[in-house]
């Protein structure tokens, strides 16, 4: 936790603040937050069929990424890098599966795995920056076939 002033006084020497949270903590949620997400936690050369559960779980991390960014003060942070990083990686993979996840409909077992195992490898490349700069338990995603 730090804490941040948010306005001062010059005659009644006063000082307004608020709790923040520290960017390690930030991170430490990040990492507990993915480490569980089926789109990138569940197995490799997943079906076809799974292709929209794995789109809306996209999505969610999308969503949740940014909620994270803003709570940030820093502006040019590492950790802001690395979490925009990460939402790109979940906005390229929704953008893969094109309108309504077409792209990765039937017949498509190939692309759409070849979409997770980038975003997979994609975000195991941040999440490894994360860890190491903030000393956490990173990501252990599981491994894609070629």
């Amino acid at each position: 936790m730090g804490i941040r002033p948010t306005a001062f006084s010059a005659f009644g020497f006063g000082v307004n603040w608020e709790f923040t949270k520290s960017d390690r903590a930030i991170a430490q949620e990040v990492m507990d937050f993915l480490a569980d997400k089926r789109v990138l936690t569940i197995g490799h050369a997943r079906p076809q069929a799974e292709a929209t559960a794995c789109l809306a779980s996209a999505a969610e991390c999308r969503i949740r990424l940014s909620e994270y960014l803003t709570q940030l003060k820093k502006p040019g942070s590492d950790l802001r890098i690395w979490l925009r990083a990460m939402r790109q990686a979940f906005t390229d993979f929704i953008e893969a599966g094109g309108p309504n996840g077409r792209r990765f409909g039937p017949g498509s077992d190939t692309r759409f795995n070849e979409a997770l195992a980038q975003l997979r490898d994609r975000v195991q490349q941040q999440a490894d920056e994360v860890s190491v700069r903030y000393k956490l338990s990173g990501l252990n995603l599981p491994e894609h076939e070629r």
